[in-house]
């Protein structure tokens, strides 16, 4: 993305003979350690939701408040990533990073002492999730002009402390709640979260930790980069522009002139909001099953290990083969209409963990594939793509993850939101099979 170097110029910048080029390690590695731990925190504890907050929803009589905090969650995270990016065109990474860093932990403090499902909806879902959606792109961004050589090695790292949370925060919170109850758990959560300040802390900027290069390279060449002279506009100018006006001037709109990229842009979003909906609505199914927390938490666990080990397997044949990442996507989705469906034909714990561990499989294809499908549909112009799908995803997820609550108040059973998230996943199989069709039928 655009904002991952607005603090480098592609050019060169020599001293004493020499050019200046990032650390490559140093300074970055404690820069690394601070972006794995945001993303263990942030999606940690976000992939225990359902555990943690069951018996809170089922105190409020019923659980289709769940997908409406998670929607407007998901949808905070978006809007305040997208602007987030924009922010570090003209500020620090320390500066955007500890405001959400502080958003985050706000969040975490006030959803203690919450009572109400509106009130975690504000707490939780607003302010906790627009604070990550901030820290996102500030990880990205200070990663990506730390590292060159070593960006694939550290950012594997960084996915394996990630998949590592994962894996281990259901059980992690099981064990809190039988031991401390549901308040302390909260408070325990948020004190672990403290660390996201130290995490945001260690972002220096990259002009701080630069090095000169062994090579001494010739004007144009690749390894060596400029520092970027930033300009601060006027209090006057920052106050003049509003929302709608960043928006327009960062969102490149005649991308959705092309059906091809429409499609590709639609289906992402689609699939997108089946997923991160079925991850926290999961547990809930298994509660009402019958299942007891270690269960439902070992279920939580065995996915998320699937998942890993897919993601392993898929960096693996990666290296040695190429593959269509779009067809990989599109026939992980297929499945994945197919195992929605599947969970809720039967109770029995065998059954539901298979089909847990196959989603976990399954699941990488969009977790992982989704940057290299929407490149391929807009490979000149990824940044401005990256951007529509922030927007576009966050908006979706606002509208959708809330009907599929309403689903669940009007037919007291999870068995329809399942199918919803099925259909989701349906509206990218059809899309795509039409384009298939169509752009095939003209290139013949």
């Amino acid at each position: 993305m655009d904002e991952a170097f607005a603090h480098l110029e592609g050019a060169e910048k020599k001293h004493c003979g020499k050019a200046l080029v990032p650390p490559d390690g140093g300074w970055g590695y404690l820069v690394c350690i601070g972006v794995g731990f945001t993303f263990m925190l942030g999606f940690g504890s976000s992939n225990a939701f359902g555990i943690l907050f069951n018996n809170f929803f089922i105190e409020q009589n019923g659980a289709s408040g769940l997908p409406l905090v998670i929607g407007v969650y998901n949808g905070a995270l978006s809007i305040a990533g997208f602007l987030s990016g924009i922010a570090l065109k003209k500020y620090s990474f320390r500066q955007v990073g500890l405001l959400g860093a502080g958003l985050f932990i706000l969040g975490d403090v006030l959803t203690i002492f919450v009572t109400r499902t509106y009130q975690l909806v504000f707490t939780f879902g607003v302010i906790r999730g627009a604070g990550f959606g901030v820290m996102i792109p500030v990880s990205f961004t200070a990663f990506n002009c730390y590292f060159t050589k070593k960006r694939t090695a550290m950012m594997s790292a960084n996915q394996t402390m990630s998949s590592i949370a994962s894996i281990t925060f259901p059980i992690l919170v099981t064990f809190l709640l039988g031991e401390y109850g549901f308040r302390w758990t909260l408070a325990l959560i948020m004190a672990v979260d403290l660390h996201l300040l130290f995490a945001m802390l260690v972002m220096h900027p990259v002009e701080w930790h630069m090095i000169k290069s062994k090579d001494v390279s010739s004007p144009g060449d690749d390894a060596a980069v400029e520092i970027k002279e930033m300009t601060t506009p006027s209090r006057h100018e920052s106050i003049q522009k509003s929302i709608i006006k960043i928006i327009y001037d960062n969102v490149e709109l005649d991308l959705l002139r092309d059906p091809r990229f429409l499609s590709t842009l639609v289906g992402l979003g689609f699939a997108f909001v089946s997923d991160v909906t079925y991850l926290a609505m999961e547990p809930m199914l298994l509660f009402s099953y019958g299942y007891s927390q270690m269960q439902v938490a070992t279920c939580v666990m065995v996915g998320a290990i699937a998942d890993l080990v897919a993601r392993f397997s898929l960096a693996v044949f990666t290296y040695f083969y190429t593959v269509d990442s779009r067809k990989i996507f599109f026939s992980g989705t297929c499945l994945t209409v197919i195992l929605r469906i599947a969970l809720v034909c039967s109770s029995e714990i065998w059954f539901v963990f298979t089909i847990t561990v196959i989603s976990g499989l399954v699941r990488c294809s969009v977790q992982v594939l989704f940057p290299l499908v929407l490149v391929t549909a807009a490979p000149d112009r990824f940044p401005a793509a990256l951007a529509l799908h922030i927007i576009f995803s966050g908006f979706l997820m606002l509208i959708a993850d809330p009907l599929i609550g309403l689903i669940y108040d009007a037919t007291g059973t999870y068995l329809y939101c399942f199918f919803a998230m099925s259909v989701c996943c349906l509206v990218c199989v059809v899309l795509w099979t039409i384009e298939y069709i169509v752009y095939r039928k003209k290139t013949s």
